[in-house]
């Protein structure tokens, strides 16, 4: 029977010792009020564990403040402050040791439990309403900014917009001194384009996004062909150096429309000399994009992306569809 009760005892401490001896729980950010830290459900943390918050410097040790867990993920957890010393700001890397659990879980909170909360609330003061349910599982926050490289497909809409405006003549002439004219217009088919692209947060669901696109087109086989029987070779692309603002619709889900230059450029090489013809139009892209998390500051990023921009003639028309890694970089 005594061993039973040792055991049980035993049990009873390793539970309440999890949080605070058998990891290091840090403060991942701090804003006002709220924040998120590095440990969560995998580390015995619950709903309503009441934390000192401390922090380390040489051979000294500072009380900043307390804190209560009101969220918890597997990965992390969203707190509260419920006081804080003074000329003092908890702040990302400040360490967190338990100082009080409920054992009868969050909502049955005894005496001596309540009675602190509320001396607690009297040293803060008023204590905001928080909703961290969303924030203790995202790593997008207002004060990281994201780089990232995406590569997809792209595909004309209209056979007025095969050309990505390129429309262009080429006026050859022949070993018999005639004069031939080649039309350039449709000698194109998309491959695989590149993004290159900056996030900035404007605020918790604005971010503005800074893009530059490399589209290769490939020169089809005929009209490869028949250049080649000239002694001539060509190259094309599509460029496009754009701005836009994106919305976040929930924590994957974000919605974006910009304006920027597309610029299509061609070049005919032949023998010695070489011509390149290019120009600047004006246009819109509006964009829909699916966020995958990889890690606390990495993201696998889909968009799907309509544009269009005006020619001379009718406006060209084309979508795009890539993939690629998306990196944070910034405080947490």
């Amino acid at each position: 029977m005594i061993r039973m009760l040792n055991s049980a005892a035993l049990s009873t401490l390793m539970i309440f010792s999890a949080a605070d001896a058998q990891w290091v729980i840090k403060v991942l950010q701090f804003d006002k009020n709220t924040g998120i830290i590095d440990k969560g459900e995998d580390a015995g943390l619950r709903v309503g564990d009441v934390f000192d918050v401390n922090r380390y410097t040489g051979d000294f040790v500072y009380w900043i403040g307390r804190v209560e867990v009101v969220v918890v993920k597997p990965k992390v957890a969203g707190i509260k402050m419920l006081a804080q010393a003074e000329n003092a700001r908890i702040q990302q890397g400040d360490v967190l040791e338990l100082r009080q659990r409920d054992a009868a879980g969050p909502k049955k909170k005894n005496k001596a439990a309540s009675i602190n909360k509320k001396n607690d609330s009297a040293q803060q003061g008023k204590i905001e309403p928080v909703a961290l349910n969303e924030a203790a599982t995202s790593s997008l926050r207002a004060k990281k900014v994201f780089f990232g490289l995406t590569s997809g497909l792209s595909q004309p809409l209209k056979n007025s917009s095969q050309s990505l405006g390129l429309n262009f003549s080429l006026l050859v002439r022949t070993s018999d001194n005639k004069t031939r004219v080649i039309d350039m217009t449709h000698a194109y088919t998309t491959s695989l384009g590149l993004r290159a692209y900056c996030t900035i947060p404007l605020s918790d669901r604005l971010s503005a996004n800074l893009n530059y696109d490399y589209l290769p087109l490939n020169v089809k086989s005929a009209m490869e062909a028949d250049l080649l029987s000239y002694g001539m070779k060509a190259s094309a692309s599509v460029m496009k150096v754009s701005a836009a603002l994106e919305s976040r619709i929930d924590r994957r889900i974000r919605l974006g429309l910009g304006a920027g230059l597309f610029l299509p450029q061609v070049t005919i090489k032949g023998g010695r000399q070489s011509i390149t013809v290019s120009e600047r139009h004006f246009g819109f892209a509006a964009s829909a994009a699916h966020l995958v998390p990889l890690g606390p500051a990495a993201w696998l990023r889909s968009i799907f992306e309509y544009n269009i921009f005006l020619d001379k003639g009718p406006a060209i028309h084309y979508v795009t569809l890539q993939t690629g890694l998306s990196i944070g970089i910034g405080k947490h």
